[in-house]
């Protein structure tokens, strides 16, 4: 078991402690520090301390009157808590384009999983299929190599997709001919050997390039990078946003491989994420890889806030995360950056108001004590133990409610307005780790990196959902209501025409030629399309189109092309 670095947070096990505000600025950002998830908070050299921080903490020489703009210490009285100017977030949210209305779910994923990657994935996987079979020669026996296309590769990740949705013990079962009941259509799309060999060449990095030194994940370092660039270009947050640990279940040999005990997984391979808290969008993805030269790195959590935030600095954009990543540098260190920044904090955090934490204070349930320093302020509220939350953007004086359960009976109990907050934002990787976690493909591997691969898969796939829900189109709302269905749909779309070689053709009438249909925007008036008044059922309203078939004349979705050629050519 390798557990270095970060441990897991604990939920809603908060107390605190964090940093004292007059500390060296540039010493924080050189990332000089003692504890792993802090930084050290020493004043530094006189000779390299910045003039205007003295200036903020001694007596102008001028007048002889103390500087009065921050609060050297916590106020705990709430009769002299300042009050607070949210600054408004200046990300417009949403979509960064207008899409059209009747785009696929193949569409929206391209958005992200485009043609560089596909070219990519066809590339390196043909270069490693050489590479293995030119050191490695198959017996005469094997089956033969065919380099892989680009359609190809569309259908072995659509196939991917289903399996994710139709789950089943072994691969080779989705191949199988006997048993009727329990047969699939996988084999008139890619026969079993075909789809045996692409899955063992499927590569992503030529291994004739060597990796840079310490650089554990280059196997999928461009693969990363190219995605998470995609997500910021395609998607902005509303305003709301969540940073956690999501996992990637794995528990085969690996240097950094994580255990954390709190997790649904809780053994494999740690993502840090950024996701929006309404929709579990992911913004920003890294993957932790370890102890550096077997030491543990400084700074972590710091470090890996300050990356995950780096496209929307300056924003202030509001951002949520627990107890593991909180403190009084991290919070300052933000809000100086443009984020505004809300968590839970443990009690061991240097910095906190001594006389408010959980060992010093004695609450009801129910019960809670506030304090401010500066931008920051700190709550303590005792549920059936203490919760200590901290911000840089709330007014300690403000308070909300939050629903808890009492004498079998939930009701509303006032607390104060940042845990609130952070209980209705606080969500935002759970509800991505949720939605992908049922389709999922988990058939075993030793190669470590094909879980990776498979996790961003799905993350695409999530995120090419919430661009499409996000446009607001009725025809979406109604083809696509759950992310199953949406699922469904992308894998038929990456599927598309590809069939074994031995595939079955579609029925047609003997003699009957096929007739070749063209989808285009015909009518000025929406009208109903032809395929969806025939297969409605009694209390089903088709839906309208502005869309038809050139050479027929009737009003026809996108999505029903398919079936009206099959009715068309079937007769």
């Amino acid at each position: 078991m390798a557990d270095d670095g970060a441990s897991d947070s604990e939920g809603s096990d908060i107390s605190g402690v964090n940093e004292v505000m007059n500390e060296d600025f540039e010493g924080e950002l050189a990332g000089d520090n003692v504890d792993p998830l802090d930084r050290a908070q020493d004043g530094g050299d006189d000779e390299t301390r910045p003039q205007w921080i003295d200036n903020l903490f001694h007596e102008s020489d001028e007048s002889g009157d103390e500087f009065e703009g921050f609060h050297p210490d916590w106020v705990t009285d709430p009769r002299r808590f300042r009050p607070v100017n949210v600054p408004d977030c200046l990300l417009d949210g949403g979509s960064a384009y207008q899409h059209p209305e009747e785009s696929t779910a193949g569409y929206y994923f391209g958005l992200m999983w485009d043609d560089e990657m596909w070219d990519r994935l066809t590339t390196e996987s043909n270069r490693y299929a050489t590479q293995q079979r030119t050191a490695h020669p198959p017996p005469p026996s094997a089956a033969r190599w065919t380099d892989a296309t680009k359609d190809g590769m569309k259908a072995f990740i659509g196939l991917c997709f289903s399996m994710g949705i139709l789950k089943l013990p072994r691969r080779h079962l989705y191949w199988r001919t006997t048993k009727w009941l329990l047969k699939t259509n996988f084999p008139l799309v890619m026969a079993r050997n075909k789809f045996d060999q692409m899955w063992r060449y499927l590569h992503l990095q030529d291994n004739m390039v060597p990796a840079p030194e310490g650089e554990k994940a280059w196997k999928l370092r461009w693969f990363l990078d190219h995605l998470t660039s995609r997500f910021q270009e395609t998607y902005t947050p509303y305003g709301h946003a969540t940073i956690d640990e999501s996992m990637i279940k794995f528990k085969g040999r690996l240097s950094f491989r994580q255990y954390l005990p709190s997790k649904p997984i809780k053994w494999g391979i740690k993502m840090w994420a950024l996701c929006e808290s309404d929709s579990g969008y992911a913004c920003n993805m890294q993957m932790y890889t370890g102890k550096i030269d077997g030491q543990q790195e400084k700074g972590l959590a710091h470090r890996v806030c300050m990356d995950l935030l780096a496209p929307v600095l300056g924003t202030n954009l509001q951002v949520y995360m627990d107890n593991l990543y909180t403190s009084v540098a991290l919070l300052s260190d933000l809000r100086v950056r443009g984020i505004l920044a809300c968590g839970t904090v443990r009690a061991n955090r240097k910095g906190l108001p001594t006389t408010l934490l959980p060992k010093n204070v004695r609450l009801q349930r129910g019960e809670f004590r506030r304090a401010q320093k500066d931008d920051l302020a700190y709550s303590i509220w005792m549920d059936t133990k203490p919760v200590v939350v901290m911000s840089n953007f709330h007014d300690p004086a403000e308070q909300g409610t939050v629903l808890r359960r009492r004498e079998q009976a939930r009701t509303q109990v006032p607390v104060p307005k940042m845990l609130e907050d952070y209980q209705q934002h606080m969500r935002g990787v759970d509800l991505l780790d949720q939605a992908i976690s049922y389709y999922t493909l988990n058939h075993r591997s030793k190669k470590w990196w094909r879980r990776v691969f498979f996790y961003g898969m799905m993350v695409t796939a999530h995120n090419a959902y919430v661009v499409a829900k996000d446009q607001g189109h009725a025809f979406h709302t109604q083809q696509w209501p759950t992310f199953l269905d949406f699922l469904e749909d992308l894998a038929t779309d990456l599927i598309g025409d590809t069939r074994a070689d031995r595939a079955p053709q579609l029925p047609r009438l003997p003699g009957r030629p096929l007739q070749t249909h063209t989808l285009e925007r015909m009518f000025a008036k929406r009208r109903v399309c032809r395929e969806c008044s025939l297969s409605s059922t009694a209390g089903d309203r088709a839906q309208a189109t502005n869309y038809g078939c050139r050479e027929c004349s009737v009003p026809l979705h996108q999505k029903c092309l398919s079936a009206h050629i099959n009715r068309s050519n079937i007769g």
